[in-house]
């Protein structure tokens, strides 16, 4: 055996590297390929579940909203008690329930005196149906119930407790919203085999909001502020006339609208939902909007409906896969190395 000498020996490190480079850009071109492909025919998943985090957001966007409200029409609602205890007072506890199957809800704790330094907050996720962790005693088997449906796309307020009992499923569909004003703490009271179920809303003047929907568009914080300004006009609809109604909703109804749709064509929600953006934009209208951003936002909205090129695609898909082409980099480097390192070394003997 002899020794190679200075010549052979960087001739032969400029192989290693040569194959070192050449095993670092096919395991890098490979692993970025998959990725690409994978998330143009995998979709990313994007959790559409609201989340605790998102939950609490809701309840601090709503509680701001409502007191500022309040704030700016003081000289008309100062008398009403239970507005001005809401504006002056914190609760002292927030309640918030996310169900996993159907629906979630918050719960908003206030008690005289009502000044707290902080508030208490306890927020969980549950595996029952919203409706069965406020009457737990409700009918198991739904279908030998008999339905009564409450329907339309209003409010309805309630002045006191609906006894449910005789077999009765009352159901509140979606769009429809419940305001309970009474005096007990529940708005339902389920007395016999019976049960309820809630597709809309359900609010109390006490502080309860629940929903049969558990998506992070309900309880996102632009939602928070138009629930606001709901409860707001719903406490207050005795003081106030058509006039001053319409008045704060320009001024706060409109921009939280306009929020609601660019989040949602942002995060292309209404490309599944599309008479949601209808129903929206109806909304805006409605409140008075120029033309040019009618046109605007219509253009918008087809661009987010437009069938995206194959070109779009992969680019869409290399921004969304940064994290996983960068942590392919690294993987193929070190792939790379481990290759040459592994490669056993070549004896150069006399013949």
């Amino acid at each position: 055996m002899i020794k190679l000498s200075k010549k052979s020996k960087s001739e032969s490190l400029n192989k290693k590297l040569k194959t070192m480079k050449k095993s670092v850009v096919i395991i890098f071109l490979v692993v970025t390929l998959s990725v690409i492909i994978s998330s143009i025919i995998f979709p990313e998943h994007i959790p559409k579940t609201v989340n605790e985090a998102e939950l609490k957001n809701y309840v601090e966007a709503y509680l701001k909203k409502y007191k500022e409200i309040v704030e700016e029409n003081l000289h008309l609602v100062h008398n009403i008690k239970h507005v001005f205890f809401k504006y002056n007072n914190n609760p002292k506890k927030v309640l918030g329930l996310i169900s996993r199957s159907h629906g979630a809800a918050v719960i908003l704790k206030y008690e005289t005196p009502g000044i707290y330094r902080t508030t208490y907050w306890e927020i969980k996720v549950i595996d029952e149906p919203i409706e069965y962790h406020f009457w737990p005693n409700m009918s198991t088997n739904l279908d030998t119930l008999n339905i009564i449906r409450i329907v339309g796309n209003k409010v309805y307020i309630l002045n006191s407790q609906i006894s449910i009992k005789n077999f009765a499923l009352l159901i509140v569909n979606k769009e429809t919203t419940l305001y309970y004003i009474g005096e007990e703490e529940s708005p339902f009271q389920i007395e016999g085999p019976g049960a309820v179920k809630i597709f809309g809303e359900v609010a109390s003047r006490s502080g309860l909001i629940l929903k049969g929907v558990n998506s992070k568009q309900a309880w996102s914080t632009y939602q928070a502020g138009l629930d606001a300004l709901k409860h707001f006009l719903l406490d207050c609809k005795s003081q106030l006339n058509e006039t001053i109604i319409k008045q704060i909703e320009i001024k706060h109804k409109k921009p939280l609208l306009l929020e609601k749709i660019y989040d949602n064509i942002k995060s292309k929600y209404y490309k599944e939902h599309p008479e949601a953006f209808y129903k929206d934009l109806d909304e805006l209208e409605k409140l008075g909007i120029s033309e040019e951003l009618k046109i605007l936002l219509w253009n918008k909205y087809e661009e987010l409906m437009r069938e995206p090129t194959l070109w779009e695609k992969i680019v869409d898909s290399l921004q969304k896969a940064t994290f996983q082409i960068i942590t392919s980099i690294i993987a193929g480097t070190i792939s790379g190395v481990l290759v040459i390192l592994l490669t056993p070394k070549k004896r150069i003997t006399k013949s």
